[in-house]
C-alpha cells in the first residue's frame, strides 16, 4: 500500500515549512491534546501507553504528541513511522532525549515494525493514500481493543470556506499567466488525476473508519486564517504542485504557484484567507 511522506527531506519542495505557522500548531494540538486525554482517560494511570505517528516526518506533531503526554504526566513510548530516512534524522536530531524512535517504513509496515498500539496518528497525510480503507484496515489491525485513532485533513469537500472560491481560482488562473510569461514551452498536463486531488467528504471518513470497526469519538471541522506566506509555502510542498499542475516541473510549478498566489491577494486586497479542516477521531470497538 503506498504512503505518502509529509516531506521530502533533501528537497527543497517540502512540507516543513507549511509547519511552522502559528496556525499550523493550533490545528494539530486541537487534535492532539483532545485523542491523548480520550486514551489517556481510557487506559489506568501505572500503564505505559503505546503511541505511533504515522508520515511522522522532521518530528513537528510527534513533538506536540510527546507534550501533550507529558502535560498528562502519562509514561509512554512513541513510535514514528516515516519514509524519508533523511527526515528520520532531522526529526531524531530535533527530539534527542525524548522517549521516542523511529522506524523507516509506511502504514503497511505497521504491524511488522511496532506490534500494537494504544493510539496511532496520521496528521495531514490520509488525503495522500489512494486506498483509505486498506490504511483504516491496517490501522485497526495494530491498534488494542479500546485503541485511538486520529487524523486530520485540509484537503477534502468542504475544505474551500465559503466565499474563498474566487481566491483559488484567480491563483490558479495567475499562476498559469506566470507559467505562459516565463515559460512558454511548458504546460499542465491534464491526464489522470493525482492524489492530492482525490478527496473525500467528511460522512466518507466516517465510513471508512466504521466499515473498520471504529466507533467515531470526535469529529469537527476548524476554520482557520490563513496569510500569503502560508498559501506560498504550500504552494512550494512537492505533492501539492503535483496536483495544482501535474506535469510541471517541481520548480518551475512552485515559482508559479507563489507568483500567482501574491498576484490574486494584491487584485483582490486580502489579508489572509480562510481554510478549513477536518477533524476525526474513532475509539476501536471490534
Amino acid at each position: 500500500m503506498a504512503q505518502a511522506s509529509e516531506v521530502h527531506a533533501g528537497s527543497a519542495y517540502t512540507f516543513d515549512p507549511f509547519t511552522r505557522h502559528q496556525f499550523y500548531t493550533d490545528v494539530n494540538w486541537t487534535l492532539i491534546d483532545r485523542a491523548v486525554a480520550l486514551v489517556d482517560d481510557a487506559h489506568p494511570r501505572g500503564d505505559t501507553l503505546r503511541i505511533v505517528e504515522l508520515a511522522s516526518g522532521t518530528g513537528a506533531i510527534t513533538e506536540q504528541i510527546l507534550d501533550a503526554l507529558a502535560d498528562r504526566g502519562r509514561p509512554a513510548r512513541v513510535i514514528g513511522v516515516e519514509p524519508s530516512l533523511d527526515a528520520i534524522h532531522v526529526a531524531e536530531r530535533r527530539l534527542a532525549g525524548r522517549p521516542v524512535s523511529f522506524v523507516q517504513g509506511d502504514a503497511a509496515d505497521l504491524a511488522r515494525a511496532i506490534g500494537k498500539a494504544n493510539a496511532v496518528f496520521f496528521c495531514n497525510a490520509i488525503h495522500l493514500v489512494p486506498d483509505k480503507d486498506a490504511a483504516a484496515a491496517t490501522i485497526a489491525n495494530v491498534l488494542e481493543p479500546g485503541g485511538f485513532f486520529a487524523t486530520n485533513s485540509s484537503f477534502y469537500t468542504g475544505a474551500y470556506a465559503p466565499g474563498t472560491e474566487r481566491f483559488y481560482h484567480l491563483w490558479t488562473r495567475r499562476a498559469l499567466g506566470w507559467l505562459r510569461t516565463h515559460h512558454p514551452d511548458i504546460r499542465p498536463s491534464h491526464h489522470g488525476k493525482t492524489m492530492a486531488m482525490q478527496w473525500l467528504s467528511p460522512a466518507d471518513y466516517v465510513a471508512v473508519l466504521e466499515r473498520q470497526g471504529m466507533e467515531i469519538a470526535l469529529m469537527e471541522e476548524q476554520r482557520v486564517l490563513m496569510p500569503l506566506r502560508a498559501w506560498q509555502d504550500i504552494g512550494r510542498y512537492s505533492l501539492f504542485i503535483e496536483g495544482a499542475l501535474p506535469g510541471v516541473p517541481i520548480p518551475v510549478g512552485a515559482d508559479a504557484l507563489e507568483a500567482g498566489a501574491a498576484q490574486a491577494f494584491e487584485e483582490l486586497d486580502l489579508d489572509t484567507v480562510p481554510r478549513i479542516g477536518l477533524q476525526l477521531g474513532g475509539g476501536r470497538v471490534r
